[in-house]
């Protein structure tokens, strides 16, 4: 029956309306499991009913008016108790109602199961039988797996934004998604659909191939001009690591195998240009989807991009010239950097992609502008056009067409957004430091030296993470000691005197060099950070001497190992360490007292590295917490995989206990701790840490501000006693309230939801 559950999965995802979907799952349910009847039930949670929407067996006047309150019924009860029912006779059971005008009568067994996505019972689908019988395992095991399959259909699809408005009074449609950029934005949708897409493209043979070359290599000429002038008009916004963005197209744009295997298919399958295109791009964006690591998958999106604007040339298309309101909502299906490119910034209020996840580049150019953003949106695209919408960027929430009270108060939360805003500005000079006189150090996350963040030296105490490892992801090859080296240098020297942490080079798990690459079942738990370098040695070797070399004169470098699992690990990065330090003090002659090692630290980001910090102390000078990785590897959770995204907690009970072993343990051994994952410039997060007891947070320069504005109103003390009430919490959500009460007390509650 495998291949028959298939098949109606299939036929149910195709379809296009929700009445469709309903009608075809219970024709061919009933068709393929030989009943009488097959009928589906849908929640409406507002009103507290389970709908009747589509039956093969009932009569067909109860469709769409037959409804049963919660509880109510067999089918109330399914619901209720959220498990499969198997009955030989129901009107023998106690919780047996009967349905006037559904002919309900002439059925005498029944096998219902719930329909549940993520915990969350959207509906029960039912068959039943004339005569009396049990039904099989074998029965219920496929109507159960087929409500499996019927739930994430439904919540994944397109059919989830009818379901949500089966029930609506209102012209009003709510969409709900991820939360990619925080921040309200209230304008008019801008849908952008392409001219033409990739699977439009119909594969034709060529009249010369010579000549479709020639075009080929001048589109590519064309399209390369195009994405340098799009990302022009984004340099002054952005930070040299976002800006680095825009170089992944050039990167695909240059990229031989690439453009090779294009070539080879206008020459030898004699094709013409735009179907070697689509022949290519599919296959590479076939063999990302298939990728099990989230952000390999998500740079699929970069390649049907770059096709897209090859395909938009090559067919000499001419885009339709729309004058946009004074603010819009970039809405469409997969929304590209390109497409936020091509809008101007004053224009830009929000973003809205029914594809992608929270670390597309999307979303990292998002949070970098500034704008709020929504990932993951099940959206109409023809209804939304130009409608007036609503996008909530810290609840990943959408509202089309919203209600006049609606929009009143998001108009409100919106102005005391901006008002927050103005307040926080004057205090980003100041150094941060709680009111009861705790000086708490504020560190930057960066990966390339950029004007942009020479802009803001002064509001931070040093660089707390430098992610070492993108000169290396936008070059064809491992840069060599020199190229390194100047990189380096620059980076030192803007930041002199203040302390640069340069994390060696972490490659793995959702990082991969295209020049080197290697694919693994589980990369996250495979050969990344310290197991590559200490692997290739001679990569190692070569970064730490460009490290070392660049700072010869000025001696604010600190270097941070990455992936730590075990104290063996730190005896052989050391050894190396001294090893190309020997090297370059006997090459120049240089004493201990003129070229003196920088200090050593580690990433604590696996769990085992907690429990290994007596022995640490004793090799190096600090260390700094991932939280990203840290939460993820507690958890065993995937937060790029929608799936279980929402398992992914900063503020599990487990997490603030680990977070407080290691800050105990490091003081009890003298070991200096900061944190330079997300959670430290997360505004209840940070709050969080100062009063477990770290004193350096390290952050990206877009939340410095708010953070200080925060620290500099609060009480250590105060958030001492907030840990105490964490700490004896039972999950989570309970810690997450300790402190947004604290904030709401404070009159800071703005910093953590919409408005003021």
């Amino acid at each position: 029956m495998l291949s028959q559950l298939r098949h109606i999965v299939e036929q149910v995802g195709d379809a296009k309306s929700l009445t469709t979907a309903m009608n075809t799952l219970v024709k061919h349910t009933q068709l393929i499991m030989g009943v009488d009847c097959c009928s589906i039930y849908i929640t409406d949670d507002q009103n507290k009913l389970l709908n009747l929407i589509a039956s093969k067996g009932l009569a067909r006047q109860s469709v769409g008016r037959t409804h049963l309150k919660f509880g109510e019924g067999i089918v109330g009860l399914i619901h209720e108790k959220g498990e499969p029912l198997n009955l030989a006779n129901i009107s023998e059971h106690p919780r047996y109602k009967y349905l006037p005008d559904s002919k309900e009568e002439f059925f005498n067994s029944l096998l219902g199961t719930p329909i549940i996505y993520k915990r969350h019972i959207l509906g029960v689908l039912v068959v039943q039988q004339k005569s009396p019988r049990l039904f099989s395992e074998l029965e219920e095991s496929f109507l159960v797996t087929l409500g499996m399959h019927l739930g994430t259909l439904l919540t994944n699809s397109g059919l989830r934004l009818e379901l949500e408005q089966l029930h609506c009074m209102s012209d009003s449609i709510y969409l709900q998604g991820s939360p990619a950029s925080p921040g309200i934005a209230i304008a008019y949708a801008y849908v952008v659909k392409p001219t033409l897409t990739i699977e439009e493209v119909v594969i034709e043979k060529s009249v010369s191939s010579s000549k479709e070359l020639v075009i080929f290599e001048q589109i590519i000429n064309k399209c390369s001009d195009e994405f340098s002038a799009l990302a022009i008009t984004l340099k002054e916004q952005l930070s040299q690591d976002t800006f680095a963005l825009f170089d992944i197209y050039s990167h695909v744009l240059k990229d031989k195998a690439f453009l090779n295997a294009i070539r080879e298919q206008i020459i030898d399958h004699q094709l013409t240009s735009s179907s070697a295109v689509k022949v290519v791009a599919e296959s590479y964006i076939k063999k990302f989807d298939e990728m099990s690591n989230s952000y390999l998958r998500e740079r699929g999106a970069d390649i049907r991009d770059v096709a897209q604007r090859l395909l938009y040339h090559i067919t000499q298309q001419v885009e339709e010239i729309v004058e946009l309101p004074e603010q819009v909502i970039l809405v469409a299906a997969e929304v590209s950097l390109s497409m936020i490119a091509s809008i101007p910034a004053e224009k830009l209020q929000g973003i809205v992609s029914i594809y992608g996840g929270v670390n597309s580049h999307v979303a990292i150019l998002a949070r970098a502008l500034g704008v709020p953003a929504i990932m993951g949106a099940q959206i109409s695209l023809d209804n939304a056009h130009q409608k007036n919408m609503i996008i909530d960027g810290y609840s990943g929430s959408a509202i089309i067409s919203p209600e006049n009270n609606v929009l009143i108060h998001y108009q409100m939360l919106l102005e005391e957004e901006n008002e927050l805003k103005r307040i926080v500005e004057p205090g980003e000079s100041e150094h941060a430091e709680t009111v009861d006189g705790k000086r708490i150090s504020i560190l930057l996350n960066t990966g390339l030296s950029s004007s942009q963040n020479s802009e803001v030296v002064g509001l931070f105490d040093g660089i707390g993470l430098y992610r070492s490892e993108l000169p290396f992801l936008l070059t064809n090859s491992f840069p060599t000691e020199l190229e390194q080296g100047n990189c380096y240098k620059r980076l030192l020297k803007q930041y002199a005197p203040l302390p640069v942490t340069m994390r060696t080079l972490d490659i793995g798990g959702d990082k991969q060099l295209s020049y080197f690459p290697f694919f693994e079942d589980n990369p996250f738990l495979g050969w990344r950070g310290i197991r590559f370098t200490l692997d290739q040695p001679e990569i190692f070797l070569v970064q730490i001497r460009a490290m070392l070399r660049a700072n010869l004169k000025y001696k604010n470098l600190r270097i941070m190992l990455p992936m730590i699992s075990s104290i063996e690990e730190v005896y052989e990065a050391k050894r190396l360490i001294h090893q190309a330090w020997l090297e370059i003090k006997y090459e120049l002659g240089l004493t201990p007292e003129t070229f003196p090692l920088p200090e050593l630290g580690v990433m604590v980001e696996i769990p085992s590295s907690i429990f290994i910090i007596p022995q640490l102390a004793a090799e190096i000078d600090f260390v700094s917490i991932g939280s990203n990785d840290l939460i993820q590897y507690l958890l065993a959770v995937d937060r790029n995989n929608s799936r279980v995204a929402a398992l992914f907690d900063s503020y599990h009970p487990a997490v603030l206990q680990a977070l407080k072993l290691i800050i105990d343990n490091c003081k009890r051994y003298e070991l200096e701790a900061s944190v330079c994952g997300e959670l430290a410039g997360d505004p209840i997060g940070a709050l969080m840490l100062i009063g477990l007891g770290y004193e350096k947070l390290s952050m990206n320069a877009t939340n410095m501000s708010k953070i200080k504005y925060l620290i500099n109103t609060v009480s250590r003390e105060e958030l001492q006693y907030c840990v105490d009430q964490a700490l004896v919490a039972n999950n989570g959500q309970q810690i997450r309230r300790v402190f947004s009460d604290y904030l709401d007390e404070k009159g800071l509650g703005g910093f953590i939801r919409a408005g003021k």
